[in-house]
């Protein structure tokens, strides 16, 4: 990702990286000093709006409509790269021929709201780059039509020929699991037979209706569903529950520790010896403890291996220490640790994997090349899909906040004080049409609940839309909930994944 500083022309695309990704910004930075354009799309004028030359707007939902209108331009213009698209891409005839022709200007321009001069700057300066880089946010797959959105922006780079240059591509994230044999780890080996897998974003379902048999044990570690799952109002009827035993390893009183029968204290990273992957470089590290333990905390390896010895688990697995755990990893060779530097790796430093010469464009297909054709899809081709919308009229933006990280660290009142309060951004005109002013109290509301915030009108919000930054654990909320009542827990188009990003409210006057 580093790479992006030898671009001349890096799109955030559906990032706040100011608060999601600030350690990528110098990069970013590197790039505009060396004369690169900074292009922010987003819903809204976010914070990361200060490093970008030029911010795009687009309503939510609609960012693949985007991507196809801007691949209609390239080839109407012949801006693509064709000897790339021969030599390494699968399924561009086919996208040219059957989707491309019905993402004109005018049709994109309705379903994203962006205006046709900006489309075709936008296309233009896109395929006369020498090397343009598009990083992708991970909000952006937060819709029901979230995997289709990302796969329509992923083709961009192809057309042109950017996975061919340095500075080129896009990035979506890194995974550097495959530096560790994560079969020693997880070891799937061990499960006897199948067993029931619970979409944790479908949780307040899970806990309130599935039966046969019903849910009636809780084990929460490294995560606060209470305040961060779908739909809160049936997680917590669900956590609510007599007959639910509930145990939660944490650090802190968070919202689901407050429901817990058990809570088991829990060290913090400082406290125990790990290894750790990254998902937005290529860097890994193990370290060991930098102070004992605090009172009767314990790591989730040795609680696990206590648990496994109270159940009755024989497995020698479960009593080797964190430590002799990590020398055992580390002892199986492994092709992407190859290279790196081992005496600082040995020291606790972290150390960059050493990536193969032409990785980017060595693709992990069946075909060796850019698939942008997938027979094996529901929709084989990339192609306009709608998001899941809703009966109300303002699309609820849940936006990350440069103070916190999800609901993490909402215990440190310094931070929640650099929040001052729960707002909801609004543009001034759906302000107006409200009857709502500036800083008065505010309900949002859906059919699955309704949440407390102070109005904060502003022009950054476009019309239609409404913006909830951060979230609030249910003490700090001035209603009791937060944001997660207004969300559902209906499912993404590939993954199976959160569509916290595609929801409607309506607004009113609290009182």
């Amino acid at each position: 990702p580093d790479e992006l500083a030898s671009s001349d022309l890096v799109i955030l695309w559906g990032i706040n990286a100011l608060a999601t990704n600030i350690h990528q910004l110098h990069a970013v930075r590197e790039a505009k000093k060396k004369g690169a354009q900074v292009w922010l799309v987003d819903t809204y004028e976010t914070p990361t709006a200060s490093l970008a030359d030029r911010v795009f707007v687009v309503r939510p939902g609609s960012d693949g409509a985007l991507a196809l209108g801007i691949m209609h331009i390239l080839l109407r213009e012949n801006l693509v790269d064709r000897n790339f698209l021969s030599a390494s891409v699968q399924g561009f005839d086919e996208l040219k021929s059957r989707i491309l022709p019905g993402m004109t200007p005018e049709k994109v321009c309705s379903l994203t709201g962006v205006g046709i001069q900006d489309l075709e700057f936008m296309a233009g300066a896109f395929g006369k780059a020498r090397a343009p880089f598009i990083r992708v946010g991970a909000g952006l797959s937060r819709y029901g039509n979230g995997g289709m959105n990302v796969r329509c922006i992923i083709c961009l780079p192809a057309l042109v020929g950017a996975w061919q240059k340095k500075g080129g591509g896009a990035f979506v994230g890194t995974s550097t699991a495959g530096a560790f044999p994560m079969a020693e780890i997880t070891r799937e080996d061990f499960l006897a037979r199948e067993t029931r897998i619970v979409n944790m974003n479908q949780l307040g379902h899970a806990l309130n209706h599935l039966d046969h048999p019903r849910i009636q044990s809780l084990y929460v570690y490294h995560s606060n569903p209470a305040s961060i799952t779908p739909d809160q109002n049936q997680v917590l009827k669900g956590l609510a529950r007599e007959d639910l035993f509930t145990v939660v390893h944490e650090r802190f009183l968070t919202d689901t520790a407050r429901y817990a029968d058990i809570v088991l204290p829990s060290t913090s990273s400082l406290e125990h010896s790990d290894l750790y992957r990254a998902y937005g470089t290529y860097c890994i590290q193990q370290a060991g403890p930098a102070i004992p333990p605090v009172g009767q905390s314990k790591s989730n390896w040795e609680v696990f291996s206590l648990l496994a010895a109270a159940m009755g688990f024989s497995e020698p697995f479960f009593r080797q220490s964190a430590e002799d755990l990590i020398r055992h990893i580390l002892s199986i060779p492994v092709a992407l640790r190859r290279g790196i530097d081992e005496k600082a790796f040995g020291e606790g430093k972290a150390v960059e994997i050493v990536l193969p010469e032409g990785y980017k464009t060595r693709f992990k297909t069946p075909s060796g090349k850019v698939e942008i054709l997938n027979p094996a899809e529901s929709h084989p081709l990339p192609c306009y899909l709608p998001p899941h919308g809703g009966k109300e009229p303002y699309r609820l933006m849940t936006a990350p906040s440069i103070f916190a990280l999800n609901s993490s660290f909402r215990e440190r009142e310094d931070l929640r004080k650099q929040d001052k309060a729960m707002f909801l951004q609004m543009n001034p005109g759906d302000a107006r049409d409200k009857g709502l002013q500036d800083g008065e109290r505010v309900l949002a509301f859906n059919e699955l609940g309704e949440v407390s915030f102070i109005l904060r009108v502003t022009p950054k919000v476009p019309a239609g839309v409404v913006i909830a930054a951060g979230v609030w654990w249910l003490e700090h909320c001035p209603g009791r909930r937060s944001v997660n009542a207004l969300t559902s827990q209906r499912l993404t188009d590939m993954g199976r994944g959160s569509t916290l990003y595609d929801n409607t409210v309506d607004v009113r006057k609290e009182g």
